[in-house]
């Protein structure tokens, strides 16, 4: 009987919080920070004239960790400003005839910009972005080569998805993403190129206005992260 009732009070106080939690999680808003950790590599480096110089090494980008960033403000029925940034290391090994060498680098990507949305239901909403993008390289660090990673550069970006409330506490998120500065350039004075990156993310509210999240974005510079949502 005792056990019973511990059993009962337990689903009574999950049952509170699980409705508590989908009556702040069915609207799809646009007001929110979320962080956490990132993860990524970046593809071609070894091509990039910009970067490595005259004489292409052989190269091999890895890898790393590091942190992320991400706010939206919605000041109107369907309009919001968005920024975010991210910054990730990588790890460079150099082969030669003799050795090979290890070290790193740092990416860094910023953007911000205006977004539109528009609201099919309480469940699934469309929205356009478009955005001021910047990426940079730099701080690479290999003993015994000098490497002249320290290109940076900025341009347009656009934006377009969708965000699809599976249940009242699991959302689900696509897009696809134009950026000026998304591809190192293999030739040619600009460090990078314009690239399409498409994207996938999900969220779980477990509490009322905070949520788990994570999400995959390729192309190529891809990522991929895991962090906590606030939403106001």
């Amino acid at each position: 009987m005792k056990n019973k009732s511990v059993l009962l009070l337990v689903l009574a106080i999950f049952t509170i919080l699980s409705n508590n939690a989908m009556a702040q999680s069915d609207d799809i808003g646009f007001t929110y920070i979320e962080g956490g950790i990132i993860g990524g590599f970046v593809n071609d480096i070894e091509t990039s004239g910009a970067v490595m110089g005259s004489d292409p090494l052989d190269v091999e980008s890895d890898a790393d960790g590091g942190g992320f960033i991400v706010g939206a403000w919605q000041f109107s029925n369907q309009m919001h400003l968005f920024g975010e940034y991210a910054s990730l290391g990588q790890e460079l090994e150099i082969r030669t005839d003799i050795n090979t060498a290890t070290g790193e680098y740092d990416v860094v990507r910023w953007r911000f910009g205006v977004g539109y949305q528009h609201n099919v239901s309480e469940t699934l909403a469309y929205y356009g972005r478009l955005s001021l993008d910047q990426l940079e390289l730099k701080d690479a660090s290999v003993e015994g080569f000098n490497l002249d990673i320290d290109a940076d550069d900025s341009g347009i970006g656009s934006e377009v998805g969708v965000i699809w409330a599976a249940t009242p506490t699991f959302h689900l998120q696509g897009h696809a993403r134009y950026t000026a500065v998304g591809d190192v350039a293999s030739g040619g004075s600009d460090p990078f190129e314009t690239d399409i990156l498409l994207g996938v993310n999900a969220r779980w509210n477990f509490r009322p206005n905070m949520a788990l999240v994570t999400g995959y974005e390729l192309g190529k510079i891809t990522t991929f992260n895991v962090g906590v949502r606030f939403a106001f």
